[in-house]
């Protein structure tokens, strides 16, 4: 009898281990594994997004103050922009030339014999406008001239100068000029 007693004992313990065990891989198979790969899945996930994080962290320290850059480009196409020969086209630019000249030349005292437009040139991509000048005055005239041109607000480029002096009481000099200035119309478009 002790020994049936015992074996039923061995059975109930048997029997006990074996339902944890089937219990333990049953919260296993249904409960743990799937939780765990869907952690898994969530933490792979968190490490891709921490990774595109990152690498979206180093594109806007790169493009950190692009829009101010971007604004100071601005900044300087219009301030190139003003010192450009205002005009729509060859034809008004070279007016435009010929008008702030004979201003600068009658402030400098000399005298404009003859101005017209020149022959079209073209400048790397651009055109030019050209103007062609005769003038006549002393050479302290034509300094000063010279000066304004420089000085001007207008962006203008001597091309050709022809001086000869003209003899007689009051000493002349009898000058041509070639001047040029960039015409780019509506190619300088940020």
């Amino acid at each position: 009898m002790k020994k049936s007693i015992k074996s039923g004992s061995d059975r109930s313990a048997i029997v006990k281990y074996g339902a944890v065990i089937i219990a333990v891989i049953l919260w296993y198979s249904f409960l743990w594994s799937p939780l765990n790969a869907r952690i898994q899945k969530h933490r792979t996930n968190l490490e891709a997004q921490e990774m595109k994080i990152n690498r979206l962290k180093k594109r806007i320290t790169r493009l950190k103050g692009i829009d101010k850059k971007l604004e100071a480009e601005k900044r300087r196409l219009q301030a190139f922009k003003s010192k450009l020969v205002p005009g729509k086209s060859l034809q008004m630019v070279s007016t435009n030339i010929q008008n702030s000249f004979l201003k600068d030349a009658s402030d400098a005292g000399l005298e404009v014999l003859v101005y017209r437009s020149g022959p079209r040139r073209h400048w790397r991509k651009y055109q030019l406008a050209v103007s062609i000048f005769n003038t006549k005055g002393s050479l302290s005239q034509f300094v000063e001239l010279l000066e304004r041109i420089e000085t001007g607000r207008q962006l203008l480029r001597l091309n050709n100068v022809t001086i000869s002096n003209i003899r007689g009481k009051a000493s002349k000099l009898n000058i041509n000029l070639e001047l040029e200035a960039l015409f780019m119309g509506d190619k300088i478009e940020l």
